[in-house]
């Protein structure tokens, strides 16, 4: 039986996960038309129903807050990795909004003003600024609040044959790992500087955990270690009357959503 080994979060230790079916329980079933998950630190879900309201559960499944914008158009892309500044963007009107943790507006800002139109991915640093890849002009950049450049990022063409058309971004202990679904996990330093490629295809969402990459694949939800290179696997529930959007896992805790439902499961190790 393969089993998955993750440093989650502020769990101090190790934490495996056994192949689901044996060894998950289920905690919570919530009926819910969403398309988009994303697990704090703290083990809190969040979700972005199709209407465009973006909901907190904590890891009970119980709804704490919602947030809803009308102004802004659709949200595309969330970032929870601070659970303190919770970051949206709504690419349609190139709008960035920061929410506390009650998922209070604190401020705003918008691409535009950098000229960033292609912008479909952005991220929070470990210290609170923004990445943004400029996708037009294939760089990745740092910005602080008030839209100065920290970083400028190297030309990516002249470095690379095929340039990444990112699904997902994310920092994690000083490297920014980019996904793109047909070219595989590109991997930056804090500098912004190109390091290498993963030849891991079809991710568009993924967890970086201690050494652990964590992504899901159709069905399953795999851990790369980026030290050791070996990967290993665990089963999602599967429901046929339903589909798998997206999956997470935190202290001990599976989350999937599912296209009508997000469900929670508790990891008997």
């Amino acid at each position: 039986m393969k089993q998955l080994f993750l440093f989650v979060f502020l769990c101090f230790g190790s934490a495996s996960i056994a192949r689901a079916g044996n060894s998950l329980q289920l905690i919570k079933s919530i009926p819910i038309a969403a398309h988009i998950l994303q697990v704090d630190e703290l083990g809190n879900a969040y979700v972005v129903r199709n209407d465009n309201t973006f909901i907190k559960f904590n890891e009970a499944g119980d709804s704490l807050l919602n947030f809803m914008s009308v102004s802004n158009g659709n949200i595309s892309y969330v970032d929870v990795t601070n659970p303190l500044r919770i970051l949206l963007y709504y690419p349609g009107f190139a709008q960035l909004l920061f929410l506390d943790r009650m998922l209070s507006p604190k401020n705003e800002l918008n691409l535009r003003k950098l000229n960033l139109l292609n912008s479909n991915v952005v991220a929070v640093s470990a210290e609170g600024n923004l990445w943004v890849y400029d996708q037009f002009n294939a760089t990745l950049n740092k910005l602080d609040m008030e839209f100065n450049y920290m970083i400028r990022g190297n030309d990516l063409r002249q470095q690379l044959s095929e340039l990444p058309r990112a699904a997902y971004l994310v920092e994690r202990d000083r490297k920014v790992y980019m996904a793109d679904s047909a070219r595989g996990i590109f991997i930056f330093d804090q500098y912004g500087s190109y390091l290498n490629t993963l030849s891991i295809f079809g991710v568009k969402q993924l967890q970086v955990v201690g050494s652990q990459m964590i992504y899901r694949k159709a069905h399953t939800l795999f851990a790369y270690d980026l030290k050791t290179l070996q990967e290993t696997e665990m089963d999602i529930p599967e429901h046929p009357e339903t589909t798998i959007l997206q999956a997470a896992y935190c202290r001990n805790v599976l989350y999937v959503l599912y296209a009508d439902r997000l469900e929670l499961y508790h990891s008997q190790n």
